[in-house]
């Protein structure tokens, strides 16, 4: 059995887009071509790559492992080249980080900011997603590493512990919150619930309402519409917000998540060393 790279190529700019329409402008070929080559690619493997869902495309549990290979393979590839042509002395290239927003911003960009300004070819791309989300982003390799608040228990994933987020009740220093209203990111957001779940005496009701994000929801506890359970790292030095005393410690792991592999470029080597000593810095 031999992969064919005509159909690694077909599958890889399919997997990447889940959707033949843009798979098939990107590498120039019409869409009957492009179905023509992935089916080929399954006969070959003797698998199923993709299941077509009313939503569109997913990949199968042994399409997710073929896209890994796959950019696996291209990353050794470019480590190749980076080789041949002398530069392997600098570091170059993109590495994807996918995380909660209530550490992307406070925790992840400055801790790995000053590695970014010593190495101007390196190219780090970041974006912000719900917890419930990341899981899926790094098995559909729509990321290099994720950031959960749990340890991910996963066969072929690597879970590296950076610290902790501490969390606690915040309210208005200066003006009188909505009674019993607790402002969260939206009705999937389950950290207050956790939180209280948590504590001896909790509230007959919790009254909710939502910000979008958590620094939607500073927002507004400074301008008295409710309460929040937060990361007390985010409200540092903030004097519009106080903390509301009497409550159980609360703690969830900030975890790094990537997958464990035979190689990896030596930019991703750097990029997991950073952010495993750096982080916590900014979490304490």
């Amino acid at each position: 059995m031999k992969i064919s790279n005509t159909g690694l190529m077909a599958f890889l700019a399919t997997a990447s887009s889940l959707n033949i329409t843009a798979a098939a402008k990107n590498l120039g070929i019409t869409q009957s071509a492009l179905s023509q080559r992935i089916a080929l690619l399954e006969q070959d493997l003797e698998v199923t790559l993709f299941i077509r869902e009313p939503r569109g495309l997913k990949l199968t549990e042994r399409g997710e492992k073929l896209l890994h290979f796959a950019l696996l393979n291209q990353k050794i590839e470019d480590e190749f080249l980076l080789e041949l042509n002398g530069t392997t002395n600098e570091l170059a290239g993109t590495i994807r980080i996918a995380a909660y927003s209530s550490i992307l911003r406070s925790v992840i960009i400055p801790a790995i900011a000053p590695f970014i300004r010593n190495h101007p070819r390196v190219q780090i791309s970041f974006r912000s997603y719900e917890v419930s989300e990341l899981p899926d982003i790094l098995n559909t390799a729509k990321a290099d590493i994720i950031f959960t608040d749990y340890i991910w228990e996963k066969s072929g994933i690597i879970n590296f512990k950076c610290g902790i987020e501490e969390y606690v009740v915040i309210q208005s220093a200066k003006l009188p919150s909505i009674l019993d209203n607790f402002l969260d990111h939206d009705s999937s957001d389950n950290l207050t619930e956790d939180f209280f779940r948590h504590q001896l005496k909790t509230p007959k009701k919790l009254n909710r309402s939502y910000m979008g994000d958590v620094y939607g929801i500073i927002d507004g506890v400074e301008k008295g519409l409710g309460k929040a359970v937060v990361s007390k790292h985010l409200i540092r030095n903030n004097k519009a917000i106080e903390i509301k005393d009497g409550f159980k410690k609360y703690t969830r792991p900030v975890v790094m998540n990537y997958f464990d592999q035979p190689f990896y470029s030596k930019l991703m080597k750097n990029v997991i060393l950073e952010l495993g000593k750096k982080c916590e810095f900014f979490l304490s």
